[in-house]
């Protein structure tokens, strides 16, 4: 037992010695020994000397970096969109339901757009070239009643439309021609002149996608023309006739069906068959007070009806039969289709 505990100790001592005799601290602060220059022998040829690492001087004056976030054309209107890769200030429109014929919309937006902002516009005779009036950026000084603007800087630009043969595409570029400062940081430099191009052609862009949305608006306010007319199935059995296919036809019947307050309970599509179940519907109080409309009424009695589709030359016959498939007479069908037209207007739908 002391034999071990001796060799423990020797080795305890042995495996610790680092820590116990420590060497004297490397002194870090003495100047690096410089390697003088290579003495080549006469007759031979000095080596290339590295320089990937030279530093190079720094310049005399150096230029703050521009910290703004980069200028980009924003395709905000549904029929515009930006090329990848593009330098100019530049947009591409295609044409849509919206925009009718391309050019003269374009042509149209732009007038609009510069009348509503007071500002000149002049085109050459071709139509395809404007040159804006003065565009000013002002400078607020100081407050509430005694607040004033001053002219910081104004300029004038050429608005170009290029449009594609087939008339379908057409780009319009923006660039300046001219430009005035009033005040010392107004002075353009670096990209400054290409930011306030993209800034009005954005703005060019923006009107356009507003007036996409005032005609989408229209177009969803305006009523549907309606073709239903009454008439005679393939058969000569009385019915409303739609010059919409079956199939369409088939798929829009629902939405009238909602409106005339018609319930489908089951629907056989291979035989364009609908079974429905019908129950007149006052308006109640709330609705009267609210001035909600009143829905059609049919001029049939309360219970179940079959309406069936089928071809009749080039047309589509609407029969609405009784519950065992039986036709109604040519009163009812006749006195069914105003109902039916004003279901069709409330649905918004075409047949």
């Amino acid at each position: 037992m002391q034999h071990w505990v001796k060799s423990s100790v020797v080795a305890s001592v042995l495996l610790t010695g680092c820590s116990l005799f420590q060497s004297e601290p490397v002194q870090t602060n003495q100047p690096a020994n410089r390697l003088d220059a290579l003495q080549v022998p006469s007759g031979l040829q000095a080596p290339a000397q590295p320089a990937q690492f030279d530093i190079p001087p720094a310049p005399a004056q150096q230029s703050e970096a521009d910290v703004r976030s980069p200028a980009l054309v924003l395709a905000t209107a549904a029929s515009s969109r930006v090329e990848e890769g593009e330098k100019l200030a530049r947009v591409w429109f295609d044409r849509n339901d919206y925009t009718g014929d391309l050019l003269p919309f374009l042509q149209q937006m732009l007038r609009t757009q510069f009348t509503e902002q007071g500002i000149e516009l002049v085109p050459d005779d071709s139509g395809l070239s404007y040159t804006t009036g003065w565009i000013s950026r002002f400078d607020e000084q100081g407050f509430w009643f005694w607040k004033s603007e001053q002219v910081k800087e104004q300029a004038r630009f050429r608005i170009t439309l290029e449009p594609r043969p087939h008339g379908r595409s057409a780009s319009m570029t923006v660039s300046m021609i001219e430009h005035q400062y009033f005040t010392p940081e107004a002075q353009l430099s670096g990209r400054d002149a290409q930011r306030q191009e993209m800034t009005v052609l954005n703005q060019i862009i923006d009107r356009i996608g507003k007036e996409e949305i005032a005609i989408a608006l229209t177009n969803k306010a305006k009523a549907p023309d309606v073709a239903l007319e009454p008439g005679m199935d393939a058969d000569g059995n009385p019915a409303l006739l739609t010059p919409q296919s079956i199939d369409v036809a088939w798929s829009q019947l629902e939405a009238v069906f909602a409106e005339l307050g018609l319930e489908v309970t089951d629907m056989n599509r291979s035989a364009f068959t609908y079974y429905l179940s019908y129950e007149k519907t006052e308006p109640g109080l709330w609705s009267q007070f609210w001035g909600n409309s009143a829905k059609p009424l049919l001029p049939v009695a309360d219970g179940e009806y079959q309406l069936i589709l089928s071809r009749a030359d080039k047309q589509t016959a609407l029969s609405l039969r009784d519950k065992s498939g039986a036709y109604l007479n040519a009163e009812t069908v006749l006195a069914l289709h105003q109902p039916f037209v004003e279901a069709i207007r409330l649905a918004r739908v075409e047949l």
